[in-house]
Order: C-alpha cells, then sequence, then structure tokens
C-alpha cells in the first residue's frame, strides 16, 4: 500500500479530544503530529493501561492464536428484540435500567469516581434474572444485548460438561475466554444446571467445576447473565458475586393484555370479536404460555377453509383453557392411576 494510502486509511480514525471533541486534524490541544503518532500506534494494536493490574485483567482472558473457537460450547446469536418488545413490571424494568447505566458510565463509576480502587477483580457486571418459567428472562438477555449493541453467547451446557475429569474445566475457561474475545454477553440460561450448589453431589470433580465457574465469574470483566427458575438450587457463593439481581414475576391483568398485543402476529387475520382484555382478566398465564395460546389458537383456524380461516375470540378461548389444562397433565402421575383397587393403585405396563 502506499503512503497516501496509509495516509488516508488512518484519517479514518476517528480521535476525539477530551477538551474541543472530535478533531481529524489536529487541535490547540493534540497536534497533527501527534494525530498522525497516535492513529499509528493504534493501527499497530497498541494497547494503553492506567497500571500493570488492569494490563495482567486483561490478558487473562485474551485467548492464544490457536486455542479453539469452542463453538460447540455455545451458540452465538444476534440480538432480535429491543427492550421495548418486552413487556416488564415497573421493578424488573429499573434493574435493568441499573445495568445499563453502569455500561454506559463504566468510565465514570469505575475511573473519574476511583470505583476501581475498591474494586480489585474484573469490572465486568453479573446479572441474576429469576423468576417463574416463561415470564422474558431469555428475551429481556437478548434486549439487552441488542441495547449495549453486542452478541449474546448462549452456553451449551451438553457439551460444557464431560465426563473425564478436567475437561469440563477447559470447557468453561474456553467459553469465558471467547466470551471476551467476541464481546458477547455471556449467557447462562438455567444457571441451576452447572451453579448448583456444592456438596449436593458426590462427585469431587463436580464441586471443583463449580468453584471455576465461580473465580471465571469474579475475574470476567465483560456482561454475564444467568437465568434460574430454581434459586434455591444456585450456590451460595452466588450471593456476593452477583451485582444485580434481577426478579421475573408473574404479568398481571394489564401487562397480559400487552402481552396478547405484543405477541399476536401483524398478519395474524383476527375476527373482530377478539378481546385480548377478556382474555388476560380470565386466565392467569406467563407470556411464554400466552406464545403458546396464539400458536393453538391459529391452528384451529388454520383446520377451517376459505374465509372461514380466521382467529376468532373462540379459538383463542379454547387455546387459552387448553393451556390451562396442559399444567394438570404435566403434574399429573401417570404410574399411578385409579383403577378397581381404588386411588393409587398401580397400573401394569405391557410393553
Amino acid at each position: 500500500m502506499s503512503i497516501v494510502g496509509e495516509e488516508e486509511e488512518d484519517r479514518e480514525l476517528l480521535v476525539k479530544c477530551p477538551t474541543c471533541g472530535r478533531v481529524s486534524e489536529g487541535c490547540e490541544h493534540i497536534s497533527g503530529e501527534d494525530l498522525a503518532a497516535l492513529r499509528r500506534l493504534i493501527r499497530a494494536g497498541v494497547s494503553v493501561y492506567e497500571n500493570e493490574e488492569a494490563a495482567e485483567e486483561e490478558e487473562l482472558f485474551e485467548p492464544s492464536e490457536d486455542e479453539s473457537k469452542g463453538s460447540e460450547l455455545y451458540q452465538i446469536l444476534q440480538p432480535r428484540f429491543t427492550l421495548d418488545d418486552v413487556v416488564l413490571t415497573e421493578r424488573t424494568r429499573e434493574a435493568i435500567e441499573d445495568a445499563l447505566v453502569e455500561l454506559r458510565h463504566k468510565w465514570l463509576m469505575f475511573e473519574a469516581w476511583g470505583l476501581s480502587d475498591v474494586i480489585r477483580k474484573g469490572k465486568g457486571l453479573s446479572l441474576l434474572f429469576a423468576g417463574p418459567p416463561g415470564t422474558g428472562k431469555t428475551m429481556t438477555a437478548e434486549a439487552l444485548a441488542h441495547a449495549m449493541g453486542k452478541p449474546l453467547m448462549v452456553v451449551n451446557y451438553a457439551h460444557l460438561e464431560n465426563m473425564w475429569v478436567g475437561e469440563t474445566e477447559k470447557n468453561i475457561e474456553r467459553v469465558f475466554h471467547n466470551a471476551w474475545s467476541e464481546d458477547a454477553v455471556l449467557f447462562f440460561d438455567e444457571a441451576d444446571a452447572v451453579f448448583h450448589r456444592r456438596g449436593q453431589t458426590a462427585a469431587p470433580w463436580a464441586n471443583r467445576d463449580v468453584n471455576v465457574l465461580l473465580t471465571r465469574l469474579e475475574d470476567f470483566p465483560g456482561m454475564v447473565i444467568l437465568a434460574t427458575n430454581l434459586t434455591k438450587a444456585l450456590d451460595r457463593a452466588l450471593d456476593r458475586r452477583i451485582d444485580i439481581p434481577v426478579e421475573f414475576e408473574m404479568p398481571d391483568a394489564a401487562m397480559r393484555g400487552e402481552i396478547y398485543r405484543k405477541l399476536m402476529p401483524r398478519l395474524a387475520p383476527l375476527s373482530g370479536d377478539v378481546d385480548f382484555r377478556e382474555l388476560a382478566r380470565k386466565h392467569r398465564l406467563s407470556g411464554g404460555h400466552i406464545l403458546n395460546v396464539i400458536r393453538q389458537a391459529m391452528r384451529y383456524a388454520a383446520r377451517r377453509d376459505g374465509i372461514r380461516r380466521i382467529v376468532t375470540m373462540e379459538d383463542l378461548r379454547a387455546a387459552a383453557k387448553r393451556e390451562v389444562d396442559k399444567a394438570q397433565v404435566l403434574n399429573r402421575n401417570h404410574l399411578e392411576e385409579e383403577g378397581e383397587g381404588g386411588p393409587g393403585r398401580r397400573v401394569a405396563y405391557h410393553g
């Protein structure tokens, strides 16, 4: 590349003067020569740290060139949802806003106000999303990543845990390394599966794996979200490592009505008698269950022919009832049925 080409490429790097704002050719605070030198250093990949501790912190999460990307350990998603798509209680949304405030004003809090002087470990942010199934934990994690302009790295537990002693620890290291390298929000859905209480298993290496997870979580300079329906199953050492706990509550009637409106596809053919407020008042369902209701109602409509193929209020009522009844089916012990011998009689299986 010619020297002229290099100069034109360097000019594409925008440099901001802390006093007068963005500069392109130099200003009274930064000379043109200093500006050119700075751009050359940036192009060369030079990193600058306040102290040795900060440099060591980033090196800890810088993967080696020959390290596998470990794509089987996780899935990287480009966020589809925004925070406007999620229906949350005021308390839940306030906790999410707290996270965004720290992320957007990290330099102010840690450097200008000196928070880095008292926090010796990683300067990352860890959140715990806790609440019943279907209350929007995964969707909010995606929306939060979208608000930060980052991808979401979803951990795959099936590949994270390995039957060979020591391999799970290596997988954990690789996941955190690659999350930092990809500049992604690291997401552990159903986190109780891996951050479970130590001592609940007879296998000593399982406890050691939790130790590694806790250490990496504390040292990680990026953002980690743990989601769970079973907070009591989580290891107690997580308490001090979680920066912001976020509770996802069951939606009230007003929220359920809004969820119905947001989840019903814009192109879905609805009859004029559809009343989301009636459905919201009658059935106490989470957002995930409401999505099931809409999907089932569309199945009912799709069975019909011609102009009758529209989603009616009766379709939605029947779908909502079916979703409520589903819980009874899932909670039933099908090995114990009432027979001639009365309740509790075991039914023989003839396979």
